[in-house]
């Protein structure tokens, strides 16, 4: 679909059916810690909750629709409307732009399969019991890495 230039003040076309309003979406930390990871996990085993990563910017979406809007989707405060609704890009919008390289996960077994793409090691609770674990391959002898310095307290 081609980007077509809009102005602000412009109301959005009708085959739009408020996209952008029936959801909200707040930016998170990219997971680094067991606990990051859980908590994504904790997001995704809730209904209509999902976590999507776009210009590698990690995000939680709510879906649900705005209170604003009438029974064709149609903002009744839209002259009134919120300024995050007036900032509202087209570049950003559901309904002109494009979602190229946008990751979703709506699903816990999403979050596990990306996890595992992705190599991240961890043993997490929610994991399965019975599934084999990923080890490390063992380091090599003979290894070019520098001795560590001997502290004050180092013996020997």
């Amino acid at each position: 679909m081609e980007t077509v230039a809009r102005k602000k003040s412009e109301s959005c076309p009708e085959a739009c059916r408020a996209m952008c309003c029936t959801y909200v979406a707040t930016k998170i930390d990219a997971p680094r810690t067991k606990i990051d990871w859980d908590e994504i996990y904790w997001f995704l085993c809730h209904e209509n909750v999902e976590v999507f990563i776009e210009s590698r910017k990690w995000y939680v979406l709510f879906d649900t629709p705005c209170n604003n809007l009438d029974a064709k989707s149609r903002c009744v405060v839209y002259p009134r409307r919120p300024h995050v609704c007036r900032e509202h890009e087209v570049e950003n919008c559901e309904y002109w732009g494009e979602e190229e390289g946008k990751i979703t996960l709506r699903t816990p077994d999403d979050l596990k399969k990306f996890m595992k793409r992705r190599k991240v090691r961890l043993r997490m609770a929610w994991d399965d019991p019975d599934e084999p674990t990923e080890k490390k391959a063992p380091a090599r002898s003979g290894s070019k890495t520098a001795p560590k310095p001997r502290t004050k307290r180092s013996k020997g």
